[in-house]
């Protein structure tokens, strides 16, 4: 059987939310079971990131805020088979500028492994 590969795409928005997705994808991603692509580059149409996007079984969503452009930034390509957290909705954390918010993280850490765990038990 075939080792089946996750994807992360986190958040890039300018704010505290959206470096909180990214921090927090970073902690899993280990390029061989777990990777993450340029999120830019799906709505983009870069065909080398969509192509390596599309080589994972499911995605995780981690958007920042209800602007969902992880989410969207998915469907653009015809990937729909992802969980979608969203930071702001899912954790009540404030969406703010000032990059050096990490509160509720470790909560946002725990939901995403719990997510991946559950995914490769499945």
């Amino acid at each position: 059987m075939a080792t089946r590969k996750l994807g992360i795409l986190p958040c890039q928005g300018a704010c505290n939310v959206g470096n909180m997705t990214h921090k927090v994808a970073l902690k899993f991603v280990d390029n061989e079971k777990i990777s993450m692509v340029c999120s830019l580059g799906l709505p983009l149409a870069i065909p080398s990131i969509i192509d390596m996007a599309k080589a994972n079984d499911h995605f995780i969503a981690l958007n920042g805020c209800p602007m969902k452009c992880s989410s969207k930034a998915l469907d653009k390509v015809g990937i729909t088979d992802y969980e979608e957290i969203v930071l702001t909705g899912d954790f009540g954390i404030a969406k703010n500028k000032n990059f050096a918010d990490e509160t509720g993280m470790d909560e946002v850490e725990a939901k995403v492994k719990n997510s991946i765990e559950k995914y490769f038990a499945s």
